[in-house]
C-alpha cells in the first residue's frame, strides 16, 4: 500500500492539470454546443506569453495574470464571436473541422507574432520549480507541484462558489440544460454562453502557464498531448457532469504514474502510458455518447449557414451552384440552351465548364512535369499526387458515408511501412509491398471500425482519434512495424527491366496509381454501394428500415477507405526513400481532414487538388524566414472560418459560381434573355416564366 501511495501521489499534479482541461471542455461543450478541441492550443499561447513575459523581465505573477486572466478571455471571445457561436446547430463535421484548424494554427500564429520559442526554461508561477518544500510520507513535494495542486484547489473552489451562490451561476446553469428555454425567461444566453467561453479560456490559460515548467522548452506538440487527457477526464464526464469531469482527470492523472510505477519498462509499458487517456476513451465513449443531454427545445432553433446550405457528399456529375439565388435561373438558360437546334451539346458544355477546364489544367501539367518541369518541383508533384490517394481514402470515408476518422495517416503509415520491410527483408517488389500494405492498412480499419459500430460524430471522431495514438505509441516503436526514430526505409520500385528510380518513370507510376484510386472511388460511388452509403449518411434508422446493412457497410467502407490511405501511405515513402513515425503520426490526421474538407469532400477532384495545394505551399514556405515556417497551418486553420459557411468546399463553390457566369453570358444571346426582351427568367411557380419559355411552348 505504501509503494501505491508513493506512485500515486506524484500524480496528482498532473491530474489537477488534466482536470482543469476536463472542465473547461465540458463547459464548453454545454454551454455552446461545440467540443473545443483548440482548446490545447490555446493552452499554449497563454503559456508562451507568459513565458515570453518572463523572459523579458516581467514578475512571475504579473506575467501570470496578463497571460491567464487576459490573453487567456480575449482569445475565447475571440473565437466565440467569430466562429463557434455560429455552428451550434450545424453537422459533427461542420463543428469538428474548424475545432482541428485552430488547434493547428493557433500555436503558429502565436510563434509568428513571438518571433521565436523563448530560451529560458519556464518558470513556475511561486518558488522555485525544483525545490522541495514538503514531505508527504516519504514523498517530496516541489515547488511547481505544490503550485500546481493549491491553484487548482483554488480555481475548483470558485467554481464552486460560482455556480451555487450567484445569479451567473444559476443562469449559467439554466443556460446548460436549455439555452432556448432560459431565453424565454428573459436571460441573454448567448451572453451568459460568452462567459462560459471567458472561464473555459481562463482554465485552459491557466493549464498552461502550470504544465509549461514541466518542459525544457515551449513545443505546441506537448500541449496536444495535454489536450488529449483533458479530452479523456471530459468523456468519463459524459460531456455532461463537471464534477465527474473533474474527477475524472484526477484519476487520470494517478493512474498514469501507477501504470509507470508497477509495469516494468519496455515498448509496451512506455507505450501505455501516454496511451492511456485513448484506452479510456474506447472504454466510456459508448456510455457518454447514450448519456449525452440535448436542449428540449432545441428543434426551436433556426439553423447556421452551414445547415442551411447542407453538406453535399460524393456526387457522381457536376452539380448547379445551389447559392446567390442563382439555381433557377441558371436552370431556365440551360432549358433554353438545349431547346435551340444544336443547343444540346451547348447546354451540356455550359453545365460543366469547371470540368473541362479540370481536364485541360491535368492534360497541361502531367505534359509539363514529362517535359521541362525542374526535378524539385517534379518531387512536389509527386507529393501531391501520393498525398492526393491518401485523401481519396477520406473521399470515400468521410464524403460518401458521412464518418469522421481521425487516423487516415496511421493508415497511411502502416502502408508504407510495411512496403519498406517487406521490400527489405523479404525482397518483395515495392509495388506488391504497396499492395501488401494496402491489404494490411484495410485489415487494421476493420478493426478500427468493428468497436465503433454504434459510434458517430464527436465520438467516432474521438474513438479514431484513440486508435491513432495508440498506433504511435506501441505499434509504430517496434522494430519489425516502424523501428521507432530511425525510420524504415522504402525503395524505389522496378518491375523487370523496367526501373521507376528516376523522377519521371516514377511520376508516371504515381499517376497510374492516382486513376486506379480514383477509378475505385468513381465506381464505388456511382455503383449501388454508393447509393447505399448516401442514405446511410442522410439517416441510418431510415437505412435500416429498407433494409440495408449499415454495420456490414460501415465496416466495408472503413476497410477500403484504410487501404487506400496505406497505398498513399506506401507510394509516399517510395517517394522520400524513408519512413519514420513523424511523418504520420497522430497529429498529420487532423490536418489531411482540414485540408480535404475546405478544399472538397465531395468529389475526386477535390482530393487530387487538395494534395497538389498542400505540397506546393509546403514547399512554397520553405523560402520564407523561419519564423513563417508554420505559416501553411495558418493558412488551412483561418480558411476554417469560411468553411463553416461553405462546407461544400471551395471548389463546389468556384465551380458553381463559374457555371452560372457562363450559363447567364451564353443566355445573353438567345430570345427572351437579359439582351433581348431584357426580362429574366422568373422564379418558379412564376406563369410568365412558364408562358414564356421555349421549352414550354415547344411541348405546347
Amino acid at each position: 500500500m505504501s509503494q501505491f501511495f508513493n506512485y500515486a501521489v506524484p500524480g496528482v499534479p498532473f491530474g489537477c492539470v488534466f482536470a482543469l482541461m476536463s472542465v473547461g471542455l465540458v463547459l464548453t461543450y454545454k454551454a455552446s454546443g461545440v467540443f473545443n478541441l483548440a482548446f490545447g492550443a490555446q493552452a499554449f499561447v497563454s503559456a508562451l506569453a507568459y513565458v515570453s513575459l518572463v523572459q523579458d523581465g516581467w514578475p512571475r505573477w504579473a506575467a501570470t495574470v496578463i497571460a491567464v486572466a487576459v490573453i487567456g478571455p480575449i482569445v475565447g471571445i475571440v473565437l466565440d464571436r467569430l466562429l463557434f457561436r455560429r455552428i451550434r446547430t450545424a453537422s459533427p463535421l461542420v463543428k469538428l473541422v474548424p475545432s482541428l484548424g485552430l488547434l493547428v494554427a493557433l500555436p503558429q500564429v502565436a510563434l509568428i507574432i513571438a518571433g521565436s520559442t523563448p530560451t529560458i526554461p519556464p518558470p513556475a508561477i511561486v518558488g522555485d520549480a525544483q525545490h522541495v518544500y514538503l514531505h508527504l510520507g516519504s514523498v517530496p513535494l516541489s515547488g511547481l507541484e505544490l503550485s500546481i495542486t493549491v491553484s487548482t484547489i483554488v480555481v475548483v473552489a470558485v467554481l464552486v462558489a460560482l455556480f451555487r451562490f450567484t445569479p451567473v451561476g444559476l443562469e449559467m446553469r439554466a443556460v446548460v440544460e436549455s439555452p432556448r428555454m432560459t431565453e424565454l425567461a428573459g436571460i441573454n444566453a448567448g451572453r451568459i454562453s460568452a462567459f462560459a467561453w471567458i472561464l473555459s479560456s481562463m482554465m485552459a490559460a491557466l493549464a498552461g502557464v502550470l504544465l509549461s515548467p514541466l518542459y525544457s522548452q515551449l513545443d505546441p506538440q506537448n500541449f496536444t498531448v495535454l489536450l488529449v487527457w483533458g479530452v479523456a477526464g471530459a468523456v468519463i464526464g459524459r460531456f455532461a457532469s463537471l464534477p465527474l469531469a473533474l474527477l475524472g482527470g484526477l484519476g487520470l492523472g494517478v493512474a498514469q504514474q501507477v501504470v509507470a510505477g508497477y509495469l516494468p519498462a519496455g515498448v509496451i509499458a512506455n507505450g501505455l502510458r501516454p496511451s492511456l487517456p485513448f484506452v479510456v476513451l474506447l472504454v466510456f465513449l459508448p456510455l457518454a455518447r447514450q448519456r449525452q443531454i440535448d436542449d428540449p427545445l432545441s428543434g426551436c432553433d433556426p439553423p447556421s449557414s452551414a445547415v442551411e446550405r447542407g453538406i453535399t457528399g460524393y456526387r457522381s456529375a457536376t452539380t448547379v451552384a445551389a447559392s446567390e439565388g442563382s439555381v433557377h435561373t441558371v436552370g431556365v438558360w440551360h432549358q433554353r440552351l438545349d431547346a435551340l437546334p444544336g443547343g444540346r451539346m451547348t447546354g451540356i458544355l455550359t453545365r460543366r465548364p469547371t470540368a473541362t477546364f479540370s481536364w485541360v489544367v491535368a492534360v497541361v501539367a502531367v505534359a509539363s512535369a514529362l517535359t521541362w518541369v525542374p526535378p524539385d518541383w517534379l518531387l512536389t508533384m509527386n507529393q501531391g499526387v501520393a498525398f492526393a490517394v491518401i485523401f481519396l481514402s477520406l473521399t470515400l470515408l468521410t464524403g460518401m458515408s458521412g464518418q469522421i476518422s481521425l487516423c487516415q495517416a496511421t493508415f497511411a503509415g502502416l502502408g508504407g511501412f510495411m512496403a519498406g520491410q517487406l521490400a527489405n527483408h523479404f525482397g518483395l517488389p515495392v509495388v506488391l509491398g504497396m499492395v501488401a500494405g494496402g491489404l494490411l492498412a484495410g485489415a487494421l480499419g476493420v478493426l478500427v471500425a468493428v468497436p465503433t459500430l454504434r459510434l458517430a460524430g464527436l465520438p467516432l471522431a474521438l474513438a479514431t482519434l484513440a486508435f491513432a495514438l495508440l498506433a504511435d505509441n506501441i505499434l509504430f516503436p517496434n522494430s519489425w512495424i516502424g523501428n521507432g526514430a530511425s525510420g524504415v526505409t522504402v525503395p524505389r520500385p522496378s518491375a523487370g527491366p523496367v526501373s521507376f528510380a528516376a523522377a519521371k518513370p516514377f511520376f508516371v507510376l504515381s499517376l497510374g496509381v492516382l486513376a486506379v484510386a480514383a477509378g475505385i472511388v468513381k465506381l464505388v460511388g456511382d455503383g449501388t454501394m454508393g447509393r447505399y452509403l448516401s442514405a446511410v449518411r442522410g439517416s441510418e434508422l431510415a437505412a435500416n428500415s429498407v433494409g440495408i446493412d449499415v454495420y456490414r457497410l460501415r465496416i466495408l467502407v472503413f476497410a477500403l477507405s484504410a487501404a487506400l490511405a496505406g497505398v498513399g501511405g506506401a507510394l509516399f515513402g517510395s517517394l522520400e526513400g524513408s519512413l519514420s513515425a513523424n511523418d504520420f503520426g497522430y497529429q498529420i490526421s487532423a490536418v489531411l481532414l482540414v485540408v480535404v474538407a475546405i478544399v472538397g469532400l465531395g468529389s475526386i477532384t477535390g482530393a487530387v487538388v487538395a494534395g497538389v495545394v498542400y505540397t506546393t505551399l509546403q514547399v512554397a514556405v520553405t523560402s520564407l524566414p523561419t519564423r513563417f515556417a508554420g505559416l501553411v497551418a495558418v493558412l488551412f486553420g483561418l480558411a476554417t472560418l469560411s468553411y463553416t459557411r461553405h462546407p461544400e468546399g471551395f471548389l463546389d463553390v468556384l465551380s458553381g459560381r463559374v457555371q452560372s457566369v457562363v450559363a447567364e453570358r451564353r443566355a445573353r444571346r438567345l430570345p427572351g434573355g437579359p439582351t433581348g426582351s431584357g426580362r429574366r427568367p422568373s422564379p418558379p411557380g412564376d406563369e410568365a416564366t412558364r408562358d414564356t419559355d421555349p421549352v414550354a411552348e415547344g411541348a405546347g
